[in-house]
């Protein structure tokens, strides 16, 4: 029998607890191990947390006087390292979270917990042409379906279906007219292994690409870098910084250390990824969000795995894969504000773990990006210990494109009072004459942004949130009401709620409308929408961005996903439809990060043979931003909102942390603002901190939760004068929830 017992995590209640049991089966248990025991009849995955001797004296000596349960089986071993969990307890520290709220953020979800993974194959729904050849009328989407089936062999599995945005509706209806058939079948997890020796014949690998000087000088500059430094990639759009992430990346496989990709977004992945395994073939491998549990567990597995080195590519939550032998982290467009997690605790944000991992492990940093955040420019050196490489050129020479803008106040003086601007009609009319390519920026998703009554001007609020509800409208034309903050759902009435009146208007603009919009306007024209309603699934983004990289559309109208690196070589001209929407935000970043998001997508354009366009509709042509993008002189931006931001005191010349209340009623969430205040406030006064607040949330109500908030900011380097562990929760009034997000992006 084992002499040790072990404590073991169990995810329990909200931060998960601790239990004892024994290794009676003698399965060689030990630190860092995913293992399944039973608590109170109900068989769970846990960790190991802590291993003891049996005959100690301590707290848990009275466990020597009880028969302990035994451990059942060993789902996985080590499946964290010592060096690992010590790096996140100092995560933890900073974050103001305990160890155990820090491992669930970390550990693929599922992993621990009530349900079990299963092998066991299961049974879904696949689709295929009828056998009857049927040939009747169908709708021109159910053509869509039939030739996708074509190409895929006549068959294909639902799920895949749905993923690529065919409605199960649509599905149904296609099978029901007689064109298609469904059975149920048997579905196979295909893991890694499988996967390789199913597409190893398909892949075929690149070679490097010749570097240009700039480049050359870029890869120099990253070897002569002392261990746990960080770089700062700076190339203008198109400059070719994925190939110097390649090329060194190549370099850290060859002396056996992992690489780690991250990127802002989802829909940036699927490039990624297929341009590392055209270089690295198949040892490139996906974490995020759209991956299932056990393609999450596959890829941990992976990671913990140092007898070969891979290429890692996700999200923010990748920075938290257990890389032991990790030589490179790239954070890819490192100004986008989605590397910064607000909710729920821990906040943290991608790039200040990066650093601080590195300089744990000897790892270096390239943050790359076009467009630098002002937090990163400030920390080049001499000011700070970030080494900075410029890319000034785009491959071969090719122009950076030329930005247009476009009065919208002179095209209403003359009677134009459509979406779209005389000019920029003519420009997207000939986009397909000339076999080209357009993108077209629309600051929101659904089809309006709010309606309103004109009779009363009463605008139409989600009954949980302080916010109005979005139109969406169907290809059928059915229309409905939807909250973009807690997914709330609405009929639209055909009578105002306040005065009875039916006169109801949509106003703003969303994709939608704008698809609507353009297809009137622009006759013979094809377009795709881009934007998270249409990209949902596993491989929604990839699939959609092949189908216009294929010509199936001469339009793209998207949300601002469409700026995110995305690299469209027949895409000539990108239009900013309405710039105002985000120029006037009533947010600290506005100015920086509209002025990156202008830039970034004007980058989308002009990346083949042929030269880019960018045109901007706008109401304030002489807004700095707009000027800016104009000349292209995004550092003396970057001088001129130093001298701003330094002057006031604000982000990042100083330092900020938010405390985020939300309650049942506003009382409620006051009332633990308030009580946490008077806990703070002498300590913030000693250590030279301010307190703005307490005040409600721009958007006080959220999902029927009333919300507060309290701004502490203080000198730029110092520590947040807060006490750690419960001391802000534990007088908090019932039902009121505290978060603490450090340094916020938004405040």
């Amino acid at each position: 029998m084992n002499s040790f017992i072990f404590d073991i995590w169990l995810h329990v209640g909200r931060e998960g607890r601790c239990f004892s049991y024994q290794d009676g089966n003698n399965l060689d248990i030990d630190l860092g191990d995913v293992v399944t025991v039973r608590l109170k009849g109900q068989r769970m995955q846990g960790l190991v947390v802590k291993k003891m001797k049996k005959n100690i004296t301590s707290t848990h000596q009275n466990l020597n006087n009880f028969s302990l349960n035994n451990v059942e089986t060993l789902v996985q071993k080590a499946a964290i390292t010592k060096e690992w969990r010590e790096w996140l307890e100092e995560i933890a520290l900073d974050l103001y979270v305990s160890d155990f709220q820090m491992l669930k953020t970390a550990l693929p979800p599922g992993w621990l917990g009530r349900s079990k993974l299963s092998n066991r194959p299961k049974k879904l729904w696949w689709v295929k042409l009828s056998s009857n050849n049927y040939e009747g009328k169908i709708s021109s989407r159910q053509i869509e379906l039939k030739k996708n089936l074509l190409l895929n062999g006549g068959g294909k599995w639902q799920k895949d279906l749905e993923a690529e945005g065919f409605s199960s509706v649509l599905i149904r209806n296609f099978v029901s007219v007689g064109c298609g058939e469904r059975e149920k079948r048997l579905y196979l997890f295909n893991s890694f292994d499988n996967e390789e020796s199913n597409d190893k014949k398909m892949l075929k690998i690149e070679e490097p690409q010749p570097l240009t000087l700039e480049q050359k000088s870029a890869k120099e500059k990253y070897e002569s870098l002392p261990d746990g430094s960080a770089l700062l990639l700076w190339g203008v759009t198109g400059s070719g910084k994925t190939e110097v992430y390649l090329q060194i990346a190549a370099h850290e496989l060859s002396e056996s250390r992992h690489c780690l990709i991250l990127t802002p977004e989802i829909g940036l992945v699927p490039q990624l990824v297929d341009r590392f395994r055209k270089r690295f073939g198949l040892n490139v491998f996906e974490y995020h969000s759209n991956c299932s549990t056990k393609e999450k567990i596959e890829t941990w597995k992976r990671a913990l795995d140092n007898t070969k080195p891979s290429v890692f590519i996700g999200t923010r939550s990748a920075i938290f894969l257990p890389l032991s032998s990790l030589g490179l982290i790239v954070l890819d467009e490192e100004h986008d504000s989605s590397f910064k997690q607000e909710s729920p605790m821990p906040c943290y944000h991608a790039r200040e773990l990066a650093i601080h991992r590195a300089k744990k492990t000897g790892a270096k940093v390239i943050l790359g990006t076009a467009t630098p955040s002002l937090n990163v420019w400030k920390n080049l050196k001499p000011n700070g210990n970030v080494v900075v490489a410029k890319l000034t050129k785009r491959i071969s020479n090719r122009k950076l494109p030329t930005v247009s803008v476009v009065d919208m106040r002179e095209e209403l003086a003359l009677g134009n009072r459509s979406l779209i601007s005389r000019y920029l009609k003519k420009q997207l009319l000939s986009i397909k004459e000339s076999g080209n390519q357009a993108i077209v920026l629309v600051p929101r998703r659904g089809y309006s942004s709010f309606l309103s009554c004109r009779s009363c001007g009463e605008v139409v609020q989600c009954p949980h949130c302080d916010i109005a509800l979005t139109v969406h409208r169907s290809k059928e034309g059915n229309q409905w009401l939807r909250c973009h903050w807690c997914d709330f759902r609405s009929n639209i009435s055909d009578k105002c709620g306040e005065c009875g009146s039916n006169a109801f208007k949509p106003f703003g603009t969303g994709t939608q409308r704008v698809m609507d919009h353009l297809e009137r306007e622009l006759e013979g024209i094809s377009l795709l929408r881009f934007d998270r309603d249409t990209t949902r699934g596993r491989d929604g983004h990839r699939l959609l961005l092949e189908r216009f990289a294929n010509g199936d559309a001469d339009i793209l109208v998207g949300t601002q996903m469409l700026s995110k690196g995305m690299d469209l070589p027949k895409v000539t001209l990108a239009v900013v439809l309405a710039a105002d929407g985000l120029l006037y935000r009533p947010d600290l970043m506005a100015t920086e990060e509209t002025l990156q998001l202008f830039m970034q997508l004007a980058g989308r354009a002009g990346r083949g043979e042929q030269p880019g366009k960018v045109v901007v509709q706008t109401y304030c042509p002489d807004h700095p931003v707009i000027l800016h993008l104009i000349d292209g002189s995004y550092e003396e931006f970057l001088k001129k909102e130093e001298k701003t931001r330094k002057e006031a005191s604000m982000v990042p010349y100083s330092r900020a942390c938010l405390l985020r209340f939300s309650g049942e009623s506003s009382e409620l969430a006051s009332h633990g603002a308030f009580d946490v205040l008077s806990k703070i406030k002498d300590a913030c006064s000693q250590k030279g901190w301010k307190l703005v607040g307490p005040a409600p949330s721009l958007v006080e109500r959220v999902a029927g939760k009333s919300r507060w908030q309290l701004l502490l900011y203080g000198p730029e380097l110092s520590h947040i004068p807060l006490p750690y562990g419960p001391e802000l929760w534990k007088d908090l009034p019932k039902g009121v929830t505290l978060s603490i997000d450090p340094d916020p992006l938004q405040l």
